[in-house]
């Protein structure tokens, strides 16, 4: 007889769990796509179609060929590519699944905490503060954030299929299949996810009964299969990780920027001291998220020695808390175990046993701080209370007041990620003495062609850290677009004398000399980069360009060794092509013109080649058609001026001209003074 109204009572909890992870993140379902989103969603061509699976597979994360990145997660862009096929780009779709993930996630917790367990009041209020956390925004509403709460729902899944395995009841085969298939999934969407069998030793350990001795045998002897099939999991996917990327952790020759993590080139010790540090504000951001920020980059957070009073003092404090929470673990203390969850999660992101590419970031605190959800929900409810009628009115009451209090700065935070503008404002505001905050605040001020408050802000961003490349090149972009061409010039010698190997400043430094009037030294410009990068497209392409322009001898071998490295790129076929017919060869040329448009039927320079290559031999119908393909796209008043004029000269075109109908040119807005 109690069975259904406890079912019910469930079923309500749950009800309650799932709505307020919904409501709070709800206005986050209108933001766009910012930040990683458009390079890992909008801009990627593997996941336009199922024909993509195959690169989606064998490629790093960010795209690009086999032996570079740094980061493997096909599950991850398979789950992007699925919902592309079926909707498009559109991002309030991408949002709604990432909200229905972290609400699965939500339940998921509360679910293994009351399996284990802890209190049915103390694993709703841990999952309700947990559903409504603000350090989980950017694992939220950020699209690419999904990498944190698809992996933690495989990894809690993993938990309790793992759980349910080291009983050797009935069913026990499945439910280690299951959840070896579940740690597989977690791996290949976020390498963190790897930590997944040591979580649930921890929870082995926490339900065994003893001294911790006891605990620990008694967490081995039931749980070594699932840790064999885990361990064997561990080592395929890092075989493979390593075939991809051409190295377990990255590809051979890549590193970390300083600038993402002030942490990577410091000595072990200076390292895990300031790690230290970085964790104890993981802490304070997860329980009174006042400050948030999505940059905390070189040198928004200050690192200090290692022998520095404030990095001893957390270490040690940091320590303390651990070796206490192990000792009280064999008591199965609730606060202990939060203590764990939470550090065990960080162990592969704490920057402590090897540096990663970021010293702060708030979406990777997503799972670690359901530990801190943990202790703060048996803080609050008090650990007396045994069922929720044992709450007293006070307890209640605080309990509503944080959740809503949390719950507000979630949905004032997720307002922060609706667009780009928005999220680097604040994020300039928020870590004024971060580079990166800077850099960022310049790139979209450039995008919406702020130059001059652009290149002030990239100013300060290579004043605050001398050898970020990246922030010299883009000065050097914004100076050429405002006619400071010399300026412009020096800015891009200082970004290769930074970084040798950089791609961007031969490029950008090769297009200011043409802009000067010196194709020449141009030309010995991208040479000299694509000595340096073999494998450069633009380098090559930008030579072929150049070369041909100059009617140099060697053009021609510059054309073959751009479409070598570019032979998808319509873009590199149609100039090729232009560049053919400039030397008489009209046949090649066709061809070329042909093979881009099979590239890319859209692709506007190469139905305006074709125009006036009928134009030239005066095969009217052949430029009128490659004309009106062209009108079609653009709407553009000088495309229906061509197609008026080829009927004014030709009768036969002019009645289907007439007979087509086509929509008005679109009228260009005046420019704002």
């Amino acid at each position: 007889m109690t069975g259904a109204p406890l079912s019910k009572k469930k079923l309500g909890w749950a009800a309650l769990l799932v709505s307020a992870a919904i409501v709070v993140y709800a206005n986050g379902v209108g933001g766009a796509f910012t930040y990683d989103d458009k390079a890992v969603i909008r801009d990627d061509p593997r996941i336009r179609e199922p024909a993509g699976l195959s690169e989606i597979l064998r490629t790093p994360y960010f795209g690009g060929p086999r032996g570079s990145g740094s980061a493997y997660r096909p599950a991850l862009l398979l789950s992007y590519a699925v919902q592309w096929w079926m909707h498009g780009a559109d991002p309030g779709t991408f949002h709604a699944v990432n909200i229905a993930a972290h609400a699965g996630a939500v339940l998921l917790l509360a679910g293994l905490l009351l399996r284990i367990g802890v209190s049915p009041p103390a694993s709703f209020a841990a999952a309700l503060l947990f559903a409504v956390a603000p350090i989980h925004v950017e694992a939220v509403t950020s699209l690419v954030g999904r990498g944190e709460t698809q992996a933690a729902l495989f990894v809690l899944a993993y938990l309790h299929l793992g759980l349910s395995a080291c009983d050797w009841r009935r069913r026990w085969l499945v439910s280690l299949v299951a959840a070896v298939l579940c740690y597989a999934v977690a791996l290949l969407t976020k390498e963190s996810a790897a930590v997944a069998p040591a979580l649930c030793g921890l929870l082995l350990i926490f339900v065994s009964e003893g001294s911790l001795r006891h605990r620990l045998m008694a967490a081995l002897r039931k749980g070594w299969l699932l840790f064999a099939g885990s361990a064997a999991v561990l080592v395929l996917y890092f075989l493979l990780r390593a075939w991809v990327l051409g190295g377990l952790l990255r590809a051979p020759g890549s590193g970390i920027f300083e600038v993402e993590n002030a942490l990577a080139p410091l000595t072990w010790t200076a390292r895990a001291a300031n790690a230290s540090l970085v964790l104890w504000r993981y802490v304070g951001r997860s329980v009174l998220p006042l400050h948030l920020s999505a940059d905390e980059s070189a040198w928004s957070i200050r690192m200090l020695r290692a022998r520095a009073p404030l990095p001893i003092f957390a270490t040690l404090l940091l320590a303390s808390t651990i070796l206490l929470a192990c000792k009280r673990l064999r008591e199965s203390n609730r606060l202990a175990l939060g203590v764990l969850l939470f550090t065990v999660a960080f162990l592969p992101t704490a920057n402590v046993l090897f540096p990663i590419g970021t010293i702060f970031a708030e979406r990777i605190a997503y799972l670690p701080s359901a530990g801190i959800c943990l202790i703060l929900g048996v803080l609050l409810v008090g650990r007396e209370a045994a069922v929720p009628a044992d709450l007293s009115r006070l307890r209640r009451w605080v309990l509503a007041g944080f959740v809503l209090f949390l719950g507000a700065r979630t949905v004032a935070r997720n307002a922060v990620w609706w667009s780009d503008e928005s999220l680097f404002a604040n994020s300039l505001a928020t870590s004024p003495r971060s580079a990166k905050a800077e850099y960022n605040f310049a790139y979209i001020s450039s995008v919406d062609r702020r130059f001059a408050i652009a290149r002030d802000h990239y100013q300060r961003a290579v004043e605050i850290y001398p050898g970020y490349w990246d922030a010299w090149a883009g000065k050097g972009r914004v100076e050429k677009e405002l006619g400071l061409l010399a300026e412009a010039e020096r800015s891009y010698m200082r970004s290769i004398e930074v970084n040798a190997g950089y791609e961007n400043g031969y490029f950008g430094l090769g297009l200011v000399r043409e802009a000067m009037g010196r194709p020449r030294e141009a030309l010995e410009t991208y040479r000299k980069g694509f000595d340096r990068i073999p494998q450069s497209l633009p380098l090559a392409y930008r030579s072929a360009l150049v070369s041909g322009k100059l009617g140099l001898s060697e053009a021609a071998s510059d054309w073959t060794r751009a479409l070598k490295l570019g032979p998808r790129s319509a873009e590199v076929r149609t100039e090729y092509a232009r560049w053919l017919r400039q030397q008489g060869k009209d046949r090649e040329s066709v061809v070329q013109t042909r093979e881009a448009l099979r590239r890319d039927p859209r692709y506007l320079p190469a139905l305006r080649l074709f125009a006036e290559r009928g134009e030239k031999e005066g095969l009217t119908l052949s430029e009128a058609l490659a004309a009106e393909k062209a009108y079609r796209l653009t709407r553009s008043e000088e495309d229906f001026a061509r197609l008026q004029k080829i009927a004014e000269s030709e009768p036969t075109y002019r009645e289907r001209l007439r007979t087509l109908a086509l929509p008005a040119p679109l009228v260009k807005a005046a420019p704002t003074p």
